[in-house]
C-alpha cells in the first residue's frame, strides 16, 4: 500500500483542474454581446472542488505510505504523526467545497492518522479497519468528481474540433463607407489547436489518477476484508490484494467523435456489425460491351 500511495501523490498537480476545465468550456460559449462576469464568479465553485480533491488525494497517497510504515514495524510513539501533520488539515472547517462527505472523510483519516497509539505495538488491523469507512468515501467522492471533469474535457475537444473545422468567425468593421470582414487566420487555428491539445492533455492526466485511485481503493477493499478476519499477515491476503489491482480496468481516452455521456463511454470499443448489406454494383455484375466483329 506504501507504493501505490506514493504513486497518488504523483496526480496532486496533474488531476484536479475542474476550475481550469469551468475556464476552457466558458471561452468556448458565444458572447451574448453584453457584459461579461469576471471569471472567478464564473468558475469559482469549481476551484473550491479541486483543492478539496487535491487535498483528498494527498491524504490518500499519506494514508498509504502510514501503512506501509506500520507494516514495516514502525515506532509505536511516533506513528502516523508526521503523516497527519503534512495532510495539513486541522479541524473540521479547512475547507468549503460543498462536498460535505469528503470535508468529513479527509478530516477524520487525518484525525486517526495523528492519534496516540493505544499499547507498545501498532495495531495494523484496527488501523485498517477504522480508516475503512473514510477511505470508502474518498474513493467514491473523487471517482464522481474525475468522471464529471473527463467528460467535460471530451466535450471541450469535441467542440474546438468542430469550431477549427466550421471556419465560421468573422472579424468585421467599418472602413469610410465600407464593411470589411475578415474570416478566420492561422492564428485562430493555433489557438484552437492548442486549446485541444491542452484539454487532450488533461484528459489523459484525469485517466491516469482516476486509475491509480482505482487501483488504491480496490487494494483496500481487499485489506479491509482480511482486517475483519484478522488474516491481514496471510500470503492469500497480499495473493488478493494484487489480484484486485490487476483487475481494475485501464480507461483511455479516443480522439474520436463518441458519445460524452459517461467517462466510460470513450473507453468502449466501437461495435460493428457483422452483416455487411451489398450495394448493387457489387451484386450485380457489370455489363461488358460486346465485341465488334
Amino acid at each position: 500500500m506504501g507504493g501505490l500511495g506514493s504513486s497518488l501523490g504523483l496526480h496532486l498537480d496533474a488531476a484536479p483542474h475542474s476550475a481550469e476545465v469551468c475556464l476552457l468550456k466558458d471561452s468556448l460559449l458565444p458572447s451574448n454581446g453584453g457584459i461579461d462576469k469576471p471569471l472567478t464568479d464564473n468558475c469559482a465553485k469549481a476551484q473550491k472542488n479541486d483543492l478539496l480533491m487535491r487535498r483528498a488525494l494527498q491524504t490518500l497517497s499519506l494514508y498509504g505510505q502510514r501503512l506501509g510504515a506500520a507494516a514495516s514495524g514502525e515506532d509505536a510513539e511516533t506513528a502516523g504523526k508526521l503523516e497527519a501533520a503534512t495532510a495539513g488539515v486541522n479541524g473540521t472547517e479547512w475547507s468549503d467545497a460543498e462536498d460535505q462527505t469528503a470535508r468529513d472523510a479527509v478530516s477524520q483519516l487525518v484525525t486517526q492518522m495523528g492519534a496516540p497509539t493505544q499499547g507498545s505495538k501498532v495495531d495494523l488491523n484496527k488501523i485498517v479497519l477504522d480508516a475503512a469507512p473514510p477511505v470508502k468515501s474518498l474513493c467514491t467522492s473523487f471517482t464522481a468528481y474525475i468522471d464529471g471533469q473527463i467528460k467535460e474535457l471530451a466535450a471541450i475537444r469535441q467542440d474546438v474540433d468542430k469550431k477549427s473545422q466550421s471556419r465560421q468567425i468573422r472579424r468585421c468593421g467599418t472602413y469610410e463607407t465600407h464593411s470589411i470582414c475578415v474570416a478566420d487566420t492561422v492564428v485562430d487555428r493555433m489557438v484552437y489547436a492548442e486549446i485541444f491539445a491542452r484539454a487532450a492533455s488533461l484528459e489523459n492526466a484525469s485517466y491516469d489518477a482516476k486509475d491509480n485511485a482505482s487501483r488504491f481503493c480496490a487494494a483496500h477493499d481487499r485489506l479491509a476484508e482480511a482486517a475483519q478476519k484478522d488474516q491481514l499477515s496471510k500470503k492469500e491476503t497480499y495473493a488478493a490484494v494484487v489480484e484486485a489491482v490487476k483487475a481494475v480496468p485501464r480507461e483511455q481516452s479516443h480522439w474520436d467523435n463518441a458519445s460524452t455521456g459517461s467517462a466510460s463511454d470513450a473507453t468502449k470499443p466501437a461495435t460493428t456489425s457483422t452483416a455487411t448489406a451489398k450495394s448493387p454494383a457489387a451484386s450485380t455484375p457489370a455489363k461488358l460491351p460486346a465485341a465488334k466483329k
